[in-house]
């Protein structure tokens, strides 16, 4: 990595997921690449969340470990305390007092994104070490605007159920027939001033119809075949966050809404969508 490295801006939005959002914090600030700013914004928690944040600044400018550092003559291990927490990182907490919904929520941290790129990490998720460190490199290495990964989907133990390998891109696959660029991803902050941020009309296809406006407005994509993050499924019985019923129909009402704008978009270029049966 280059010894001047551009800024990345990590989103992370969160709402009642407190029991996760520790271990999601800090995959965002133990990551290999440099140069973060973290943003945490909090839609309206009513679990332990707001407690954990204002907790945090303070904990990580001054939480200690004792590691090894050297030996002494005699073989005694010598130790000395160091912050554990990494120094290098900008952080911003925004908390509200009222549900402001998972749309807005993500919009409040990427209006106030300063990185040339960007992405958001939802807060109960966990980025891989290296995910924004190999991610730059593709971004700055590749005539590209938005390069996405692959991912695990893990169990709230962090168990690994499957691994979810996503295309390559073209328009017909990843956005004309479904929705098939994830949720591993990091592009061009300046792809906000062509196609704006999210539409908060939307709420469970939210990413779906703010990408499907970032190809409209000519974004390059790339798929990085790498596994770079780790998605948490709660499982059936969870009757909160995002994967309840009603949550789930109202995400697939919406997906469909927007596969049929991507397949009218796609079929004035000429082409017609060849729909998954």
């Amino acid at each position: 990595m280059a010894e001047k490295t551009p800024l990345v801006s990590i989103v992370i939005p969160t709402f009642n997921q407190g029991q996760y959002l520790s271990a999601c914090v800090d995959h965002c600030l133990f990551q290999t690449y440099p140069n973060l700013e973290i943003i945490i914004v909090d839609g309206g928690s009513t679990d332990s969340t707001k407690e954990y944040l204002e907790r945090l600044p303070e904990k990580i400018a001054t939480r200690t470990m004792q590691p090894v550092i050297s030996m002494n003559e005699d073989g005694e291990i010598i130790r000395k305390s160091v912050i554990s927490y990494p120094q290098n990182r900008h952080l911003e907490i925004l908390s509200f007092s009222e549900d402001i919904g998972p749309t807005k929520t993500i919009n409040e941290g990427l209006a106030r994104a300063k990185g040339m790129f960007c992405t958001y990490v939802v807060g109960d998720d966990l980025p891989h070490p290296h995910m924004i460190e190999e991610m730059v490199r593709v971004l700055e290495n590749e005539p590209v605007d938005f390069v996405y990964a692959d991912m695990n989907l893990v169990d709230d133990r962090g168990h690994i159920l499957r691994q979810i390998r996503l295309p390559d891109y073209t328009f017909e696959q990843c956005l004309a027939r479904w929705f098939h660029l994830g949720v591993c991803r990091l592009y061009r902050r300046s792809l906000h001033e062509k196609a704006g941020l999210m539409d908060e009309t939307y709420t469970g296809a939210n990413d779906y119809d703010h990408y499907l406006r970032f190809a409209m407005a000519g974004c390059r994509f790339l798929h990085l075949p790498k596994v770079l993050y780790s998605v948490r499924w709660h499982g059936p019985g969870r009757k909160t966050g995002q994967h309840t019923k009603k949550r789930y129909q109202n995400l697939l009402n919406e997906s469909k809404h927007c596969a049929w704008r991507a397949r009218k978009w796609y079929a004035r270029s000429g082409q017609t969508p060849r729909l998954l049966l």
